[in-house]
């Protein structure tokens, strides 16, 4: 067989192991981190047919002005105020799968060829999952320790990505900060729930939380569904749970990571949780400076691409390389409709013993 003929066949098989492999692709990275599995649980993973200039979020901040009446009284026609809408810009993610042709000829039967290839996707669904982690939960941190509430920024072509989630439930929910277009300072409507810890016991810290947990609680649209901390806040709930009950309550069920139960509701950790009272990513987690955010995963959504939702590109050889690439590509924004119901909680001292 000619060479030409069986780099078609080639291509094509890595093709279709591509297109068949989409679906775990896409489930795997998101539902890799607790943040993403729930936002997927609740169907907030929410596809979008025709993209459009921006993502338009509906809000609600008023309610209806309801009114008793009596017999033939005049009934109220005012129009109803109280509604607007936030946007986010639409962001656009890749992460290259590149095999050389040294690659192919030392794995050129077919079952090899099929193995190489999940490898290799493999290595780029873990490299994507790890930046939508970081990017969601540390913004541009990794470039910059103080910038958690800035979006991250390619350090190779300067492209944004998401609203981080120090922007979206932010430590200071008084200063003068657009979130979705809409600023906090200016509409206090829009402002996220804040509780500055301040605890040195056990009992103090649990008091603190259950007063977050209330805060975020109130109105319409229930309380928190996930509270989701750095390594030594979790550790420290759990010592907490140890002493007053000498059995914390695990709650496993299906929410594939590792958890305590608060309130019914989950609470785990992540490596990537940044320090957001000091705004920074060094060092985490700070032991006088724990960090946790109680979320309500109904009010979050991830708006993607229907036509972008960790789609695979052809693969194309480039004229100065010895090997073909193809891409897998996401558009999407992370967004927010009911900040007040959101709340996040610094200054942590881990370091109680008591």
């Amino acid at each position: 067989m000619a060479p030409s003929s069986e780099t078609k066949q080639y291509d094509a098989l890595l093709s279709l192991t591509l297109a068949n492999y989409r679906p775990t692709l896409m489930d795997e990275i998101s539902t890799g981190t607790p943040f993403f599995f729930l936002l997927k649980k609740s169907d907030a993973w929410i596809s979008v047919p025709n993209l459009g200039e921006r993502v338009e979020v509906p809000l609600m901040y008023e309610m209806g002005t309801a009114d008793f009446y009596s017999g033939y009284d005049t009934l109220d026609v005012t129009p109803m105020e109280g509604i607007t809408k936030a946007f986010w810009d639409w962001r656009q993610m890749a992460v290259p799968i590149t095999i050389s042709r040294m690659e192919e000829r030392k794995n050129s039967g077919e079952l090899a060829k099929v193995g190489l290839l999940k490898s290799k996707v493999k290595q780029a669904t873990l490299g994507i999952q790890d930046l939508f982690n970081k990017a969601l939960l540390q913004g541009n941190g990794p470039n910059s320790a103080t910038a958690i509430t800035t979006a991250f920024t390619s350090t190779t072509n300067g492209a944004v990505g998401f609203d981080p989630l120090p922007l979206l439930v932010k430590y200071d929910p008084t200063s003068s900060t657009s979130i979705g277009n809409i600023n906090q300072s200016t509409y206090t409507w829009w402002a996220n729930q804040l509780k500055n810890s301040s605890s040195t016991t056990y009992a103090g810290f649990l008091k603190e939380m259950s007063s977050l947990w209330n805060l975020c609680s109130q109105g319409a649209g229930g309380g928190p569904s996930l509270i989701l901390a750095d390594r030594l806040v979790y550790e420290l709930y759990e010592a907490a749970q140890w002493a007053k009950y000498q059995n914390p309550n695990y709650r496993i069920a299906d929410f594939p990571f590792e958890n305590l139960n608060f309130h019914g509701k989950p609470m785990t950790w992540d490596q990537h949780v940044p320090d957001v009272a000091n705004g920074t990513v060094t060092s985490i987690p700070v032991s006088a400076s724990g960090s946790m955010w109680m979320l309500n995963t109904q009010f979050f959504a991830m708006y993607y691409d229907g036509e972008t939702n960790f789609m695979t590109t052809p693969f194309i050889v480039p004229e100065n390389q010895d090997a073909k690439t193809a891409h897998i590509l996401f558009y999407g924004a992370a967004t927010v409709s009911n900040r007040r119901k959101q709340g996040v909680m610094g200054s942590v001292d881990t370091t109680i013993a008591s």
